[in-house]
């Protein structure tokens, strides 16, 4: 499994099913050994779920997060979190804080939202067993 490299690639696989694009994730993020998110000039971007959760969204390529950098997210790059960086540091502060993470929002808004540690568990398990990817 590669990164995207066309605009037809790209809208392929946000026609995935949100099950699939997480799944997606957990290969590529493993893979390229890195997550993207977008930061504009307010910092990074969050938004808030239909339960008033704040939930940080993350993809993993950078032409799949600057796809999604559209209306209120227009100014927003994206920016590259070493994937150990983003299970250490990210996953656990966020979950400490208690927010969540929109894994691989499509442009339709959807995605799966889950527990950050939810995610590192994945993500642990992942690594550790490279023939499941």
């Amino acid at each position: 499994m590669s990164a995207p490299g066309s605009d037809q690639a790209i809208l392929d696989l946000f026609e995935q099913s949100a099950d699939e694009r997480y799944t997606y994730f957990i290969a590529q993020a493993i893979e390229r050994e890195a997550v993207w998110t977008l930061q504009g000039s307010g910092g990074f971007v969050a938004f808030r779920d239909e339960d008033g959760c704040d939930c940080f969204p993350f993809w993993p390529s950078p032409e799949l997060a600057a796809a999604v950098a559209t209306d209120d997210w227009a100014d927003c790059q994206p920016e590259s979190l070493a994937l150990d960086v983003f299970m250490e540091r990210w996953l656990k502060g966020l979950a400490r804080d208690e927010r969540l993470v929109s894994v691989f929002p499509a442009p339709d808004g959807t995605s799966i939202v889950v527990d950050p540690l939810e995610l590192h568990a994945d993500l642990s398990q992942a690594k550790a067993n490279p023939a499941t990817r």
